[in-house]
């Protein structure tokens, strides 16, 4: 792409970039047309068992997240896109200095669904690239898969071959009345050229969405679109993908709606987040109330695992349940609101549910408004879900500064880190992982895994049964610390 360098893209930038507003799955537009609608964000739940293939480096000075969807019936889909990423990621990691001085270089690729049907699907690819001196590159993609031939599809496939020139007429229409656009930067960059071009989807209202890379078309950080008439624009592929986007349906059930998926967002992604914590009763609690336990006369220890829930946690349940252990499940919020189910399974079984972000960013690079979007947005899928709303936060990679424990303080998190990190992501080995969690684990310790490694999981019967042959009590977070202070951090009892 012609406008960026490195390129790639997501959400909102870091402190370093400015205070800009989130978008965690939709953008700031312009809107020409009426009525204007926003853009689709569907529940993921929409489509059955889909998924987030996750990869992450958590090593200091070179921080990656990569959560990309992994689609029932599209598994290939996975794939191909992660090849597409290779290049940026391969390139990442050549640039990366590696330096144990913060702030750390991060790439951080995140996703959210924008189509469901039988005969489209789509996704919104949203990443976001940061270096060490604060430069900031990103790219924004939609991407599309039919069903009918297996393969992606191009934004540039949703435009009839013959109406290209007209697309690209109302885009240089659509960016004259929006200030933050450069009319002239724009009308070079895409001067009927389609390689500058990759965000294409639709609003709640069916009309075209065109998003621009991060300061592709303007010095803005932040996300920017337009929106525009697609009358006599759409090939037939684009009106089956505008049909997924604004009446949605299940690719699996043959296009009927699981009743408890919201189709699409009815506001506009770009509101303020809230500063305060909503308040909402929990649908479930748990069916019979934690143990007393005295943690200042036994040997506690607290398992904590990150980054899930996935599909694979259940197996996890599975083992704490026939081994009897309540543990504290640090979650991303994106991968929460695709398994409510094992949520309220987590809570009838006594473990306690913790705030792990939306998207895994670096918070330490992001704006007192991005973090609380982050932390709010999180729990509240987690409330929706039928848990108490979380009092306990982990930032992603351990990143934390006075901006994040001012926002953590504001509401009502307490942040827990660690002082056992078995480098289960990095060594996917289920008997090193059992070896290092037994070696370094002491009274009052805090243990750190990924619920997300099937390896991790595989390891837990073993760790449990050799820690309770150490004597070793184990407990969830709260258990352990008793009461927490909203914004200050826990390493251990």
């Amino acid at each position: 792409m012609a406008a960026l360098v490195w390129a790639l893209s997501v959400l909102v930038l870091a402190a370093g970039c400015g205070a800009q507003p989130p978008y965690p799955t939709g953008s700031a537009a312009v809107t020409t047309d009426a009525p204007p609608g926003v853009v689709v964000t569907l529940d993921p739940t929409v489509i059955s068992g889909v998924e987030s293939s996750v990869e992450e480096g958590l090593k200091a000075g070179q921080y990656l997240y990569l959560s990309l969807p992994k689609v029932p019936g599209a598994l290939p889909w996975t794939k191909v896109l992660r090849t597409e990423l290779e290049p940026q990621v391969q390139r990442f990691k050549e640039l990366a200095p590696g330096t144990p001085k913060p702030p750390y270089p991060e790439l951080s690729v995140t996703w959210g669904l924008v189509g469901a049907s039988p005969k489209a699907i789509g996704v919104r690819l949203s990443t976001v690239e940061l270096a060490t001196d604060q430069t900031f590159s990103g790219k924004i993609q939609i991407a599309w898969w039919d069903p009918a031939i297996g393969a992606e599809r191009p934004s540039q496939d949703l435009i009839a071959p013959d109406a290209s020139q007209t697309f690209f007429d109302r885009v240089r229409a659509a960016a004259k009345t929006n200030t933050d656009l450069d009319a002239d930067t724009l009308a070079k960059e895409f001067d009927g050229d389609w390689e500058g071009i990759d965000g294409v989807g639709f609003t709640t209202t069916g009309q075209l969405w065109v998003e621009f890379d991060r300061r592709q078309i303007n010095q803005l950080e932040k996300p920017i679109a337009v929106t525009l008439s697609g009358e006599g624009l759409l090939s037939d592929f684009g009106k089956l993908a505008r049909a997924a986007a604004v009446t949605p349906s299940d690719p699996a059930l043959g296009g009927a709606t699981p009743t408890s998926a919201t189709t699409h967002s009815t506001k506009p992604t770009t509101a303020t987040p809230s500063t305060k914590p909503t308040t909402q009763t929990p649908t479930a609690k748990p069916t019979k109330p934690s143990p007393s336990v005295n943690c200042a006369k036994l040997k506690c220890v607290a398992l904590t695992f990150d980054d899930g829930p996935v599909a694979g946690t259940a197996q996890l349940l599975d083992v704490l349940k026939e081994k009897g252990v309540s543990a504290t499940f640090f979650m991303v919020g994106s991968n929460a609101a695709m398994h409510p189910a094992l949520i309220r399974r987590m809570v009838a079984e006594g473990h306690v549910i913790g705030n792990h972000t939306w998207d895994h960013p670096q918070l330490t690079r992001r704006s007192v408004e991005s973090i609380t979007s982050e932390l709010n947005r999180t729990s509240d899928v987690i409330v929706k879900a039928g848990a108490p709303r979380p009092t306990l936060m982990r930032p992603p990679y351990g990143a934390t500064n006075a901006t994040v424990s001012q926002v953590a303080a504001e509401l009502g998190l307490a942040q827990i880190l660690w002082n056992v990190d078995p480098l289960d992501w990095k060594d996917r080995n289920s008997a090193t992982v059992t070896k290092r969690v037994l070696a370094a684990t002491r009274s009052g310790s805090i243990v750190l895994s990924h619920d997300i490694h099937p390896t991790t999981r595989a390891a837990y019967a073993a760790i449990i049964d050799g820690l309770r042959a150490k004597g070793f009590t184990l407990v969830t977070v709260p258990q352990l610390l008793g009461t927490t202070k909203p914004g200050h951090k826990y390493y251990h009892r």
